[in-house]
């Protein structure tokens, strides 16, 4: 399956498509989602005062051979740039902010790293995930730091009554090979989960085959295989005692990589001189829980977690880097019912440690000046009602860290139904993001001791009309942030530059969205346009460029056809404007444009027997070339996966 023909795709286009969620004939006879994210309490989706999308399981299971990267990609609000394929180096930008501004959990732990990112999300598989829930906007008054974009949280599967297994295995272009099976079961005590999956792929290069050079000009392969279990006891209604833990390890290949060189003006291409680049990695995530309602009115959650990331980077035959980051997190949550509303009171305990073998950078220079221990601290509390056509919610948080001291950050949103079916509602928030470990105190990188916390505030206004099946809705935020943590040159350093905070920058967007149903048919489509502007300047006075890596204008249109109970198909086409690789003066003779792209995809899902489905994916049929990172492939061009799955219902 290494060669294919895009007409012969194209002519395929009436029978396959792309997946999307299935709408119901009549939506109004359904109950709306349930999201916790978006309150850090159980909400129906309808009734959330903030910008949030639900990815369910049927729309995750026709991801094909797509990793969780694959599937944000398509979604509102979010631009990535990815250095390669599955496995490899990406940035999530949410709402244009940073990549390191947005916080990813997982059942509630997070999984923020050393460099103050959620490096591990594309190791994360999508094999016993249950639902995603993408919060877009600052976030920091319910979860803490580095929610400045917003938070992503990942929800795994749980054992239910009765006992069941499932199954999917799959095969497809670039030898992407991927095979995962579970089973679960319970009662009315007992409920437990065991699961297993395996992914692997020879991928691409890395780097575009015409800047590689040498072994650089080989594929990249990608392996990753993990398990989970979970465990609960219910020993009366109301009370539940629960563990979980999953892990996942492998190896991503990478090449060298070529880059602009701004002395030559010229591009410098890989050497392409070791064939074994590689990062290998393990991660793990433990939870541990006890649910209590103590009184009729009064739930009481108390939680520990922990996520690990263990990497090694073998970037030459003599170089070996390890870095192991460990985060233990404690909490304890309170959800009160009052007369008029729900209460939420929490506090919070979050301590991080990190090791590192790279002793030296290399200059032989120590590689970190320090490297302390991280303590968080924090308390929060939350109010959310309904009143009439009026509904509103508020939290504040304050958190006590041990590097910067002090930091309360709130947050306030207000609603109003005007008539059955159509809501507004206006918020403010603000927000913050800790300088990480690297940021501070690794030199080679820029580390700089003296800098602050990047602070956001940000307001927003949203219109929603949900009626007989259809849901359109229309948002505008706009997001100040200062103290951005950037790179600035300073050619009398050895390495340099570092990183330095700069006065301001502005995230300004509209996303306007619309999902529904006519008959047989389900539509999805939404729109993104994203003011992304460092608002500082340099010396001379000249303002910055938009933010990097992120399109001013992104689009997504996806229609899909139920032709009878056992047979859907659709088409998805996904459009993203020209960006540009870097934060470059507007007077700068090389702006590095990546230009804009418009892919096209299609899925089919067949059930050809009881519990059994038969499910097929094309993309990218017109083998379209973009680059999401300039010089690195953003993916393999057409591609073909089809799988068959096993889930009784």
């Amino acid at each position: 399956m290494r060669k294919h023909h895009p007409l012969l795709a194209a002519a395929c286009l009436p029978a396959l498509a792309l997946p999307f969620p299935t709408f119901a004939q009549n939506a109004d006879a359904e109950l709306a989602p349930v999201v916790v994210t978006a309150t850090r309490q159980e909400t129906r989706v309808n009734e959330v005062l903030a910008d949030v999308t639900v990815i369910e399981r049927d729309e995750i299971e026709k991801n094909g051979q797509g990793t969780i990267i694959d599937l944000l990609a398509r979604q509102p609000g979010v631009n990535l740039a990815q250095s390669g394929g599955a496995g490899q180096q990406t940035s999530l930008y949410l709402r244009g902010a940073n990549f390191n501004q947005t916080k990813v959990l997982i059942d509630g732990v997070e999984l923020t790293t050393y460099d103050g990112t959620a490096a591990t999300l594309p190791y994360v598989s999508l094999a016993d995930v249950e639902r995603v829930e993408i919060l877009r906007g600052p976030a920091s008054s319910l979860y803490g730091a580095n929610a400045i974009g917003g938070v992503i949280q990942i929800f795994t599967k749980r054992g239910q009554r009765g006992l069941k297994g499932d199954a999917f295995a799959g095969y497809g272009s670039h030898d992407t090979f991927k095979l995962d099976a579970g089973v679960s079961g319970g009662d009315e005590h007992w409920r437990f989960r065991v699961a297993g999956n395996h992914d692997e792929s020879d991928a691409y290069s890395t780097v575009r085959k015409s800047y590689a050079r040498n072994k650089d000009a080989d594929d990249d392969a990608y392996r990753n295989t993990g398990g989970s279990a979970s465990f609960s006891f219910i020993p009366a209604q109301g009370h539940e005692l629960g563990a979980s833990y999953r892990a996942n390890s492998g190896v991503a290949y990478y090449d060298e990589g070529a880059y602009y060189d701004t002395w030559s003006n010229a591009v410098a291409l890989s050497a392409g001189t070791y064939d074994d680049k590689r990062y290998s990695f393990r991660t793990e995530q433990l939870r541990l829980f006890a649910r209590n309602r103590i009184l009729s009115a009064w739930e009481s959650e108390l939680s520990y977690g922990e996520s690990l990331d263990k990497r090694k980077n073998y970037s030459s035959p003599t170089s070996q880097n390890r870095s192991r980051t460990k985060n233990r997190q404690w909490a304890w949550q309170n959800n009160v019912d009052l007369p008029l509303g729900r209460v939420l009171v929490a506090i919070e305990r979050l301590k991080q440690t990190t090791s590192d073998t790279e002793k030296l950078d290399y200059l032989g220079n120590p590689s970190y000046s320090d490297a302390p221990e991280f303590r968080n601290t924090s308390a929060l509390a939350g109010w959310t009602a309904n009143a009439g056509n009026n509904s509103w919610q508020m939290n504040v948080r304050r958190d006590k860290h041990s590097e910067f001291g002090g930091k309360t950050t709130y947050g306030v949103s207000y609603g109003y139904r005007f008539v059955p079916g159509l809501r507004a509602h206006v918020g403010y928030a603000t927000a913050f993001r800790a300088p990480s470990i690297v940021d501070l105190y690794r030199q080679a990188w820029g580390g700089n001791p003296d800098l602050k916390p990047e602070e956001a505030k940000n307001g927003e206004v949203g219109l929603t009309w949900d009626k007989g099946g259809h849901t359109v809705s229309a948002l505008y935020y706009h997001n100040r942030i200062k103290n951005l943590i950037v790179w600035v040159d300073d050619f009398s350093s050895p390495y340099w530059g570092k990183l330095e905070n700069v006065d301001k920058a502005l995230l300004e967007g509209v996303t306007l969205a619309y999902r529904g149903s006519f008959g047989a048919w389900r539509v999805n489509a939404s729109y993104d346009w994203l003011n992304a502007r460092n608002k500082s300047h340099d010396a001379t006075g000249v303002g910055y460029e938009r933010l990097a890596r992120r399109a001013r204008d992104k689009g997504a249109l996806g229609v899909a056809y139920v032709w009878r109970d056992n047979l859907e198909t659709g088409a998805e086409m996904v459009a993203v404007g020209k960006r540009y690789d870097g934060n470059y003066l507007k007077t700068a003779a090389h702006k590095e444009v990546l230009g804009g792209y418009t892919l096209f995809n299609l899925t089919a899902n067949y059930a050809f027997a009881r519990d059994w489905r038969l499910e097929a994916r094309l993309n990218n049929i017109f083998d379209k070339k973009y680059e999401n990172v300039r010089y690195y492939n953003s993916d393999g061009g057409f591609n073909a996966f089809v799988g068959v799955r096993y889930a009784p219902k």
